[in-house]
């Protein structure tokens, strides 16, 4: 009976299949009787008209479904992608001192990645708030030494920060109070080494 059942669960065929159906169907419908009579179905119209008729309608009204359906996701999907990508924008936005801080040192060094301590909590919650990653090395892992890792900021966090969100100077030329400001707001970890 599951045997039975499965084999007419139209919902688990591909709306390719229904596509095929619904132009083979609509082909032998509607094509001139010259043209199928040239590919001997000429007889195929007249004997099962009615049920090539049904399939064309069916399976035409299945891929009219599907695509509605298709276009419902889609649109979804954006709606909710374009959410979070705001709302990530405004995280960017909005960072605390100590995550500005941590954000600063990838432009104080001048690098795309830094060694920096996994048990941070500004780290940690940097990654976790998906602006930071963890550099893998090796396939899926990645290299410690102690409890410092290598670390980048995200490629789409670093397309949208600006020098504006993590407090440096805009201008070319910082002033002795913006140099003095960031030298004394750098994170206690940098002070290590």
């Amino acid at each position: 009976m599951d045997n039975l059942k499965a084999l007419f669960d139209f919902t688990k065929l591909p709306a390719k299949f229904f596509f095929l159906f619904s132009v083979l169907s609509g082909f032998i419908l509607f094509a001139d009787n010259k043209l199928l009579q040239k590919i001997h179905l000429e007889k195929l119209n007249d004997s099962y008209g009615w049920i090539i008729g049904l399939v064309f309608i069916t399976a035409s009204g299945l891929v009219v479904v599907n695509f509605i359906i298709w276009s419902f996701k889609k649109i979804s999907y954006k709606i909710s992608f374009d959410k979070v990508q705001k709302e990530y924008i405004e995280k960017l936005r909005n960072l605390d001192l100590y995550e500005k801080a941590v954000l600063r040192e990838f432009f104080i060094n001048q690098k795309s990645s830094i060694e920096a301590p996994l048990d941070d909590a500004t780290i940690t919650g940097l990654i976790r708030k998906n602006v930071l990653i963890i550099n893998r090395q090796f396939g899926n892992s990645f290299i410690m030494s102690g409890m410092d890792a290598s670390v980048s900021i995200n490629k789409y966090a670093e397309k949208h920060l600006t020098t504006k969100d993590i407090d440096l100077p805009e201008s070319s030329e910082p002033t002795k109070e913006e140099i003095d400001f960031v030298k004394s707001t750098r994170p206690l970890w940098t002070q290590k080494g």
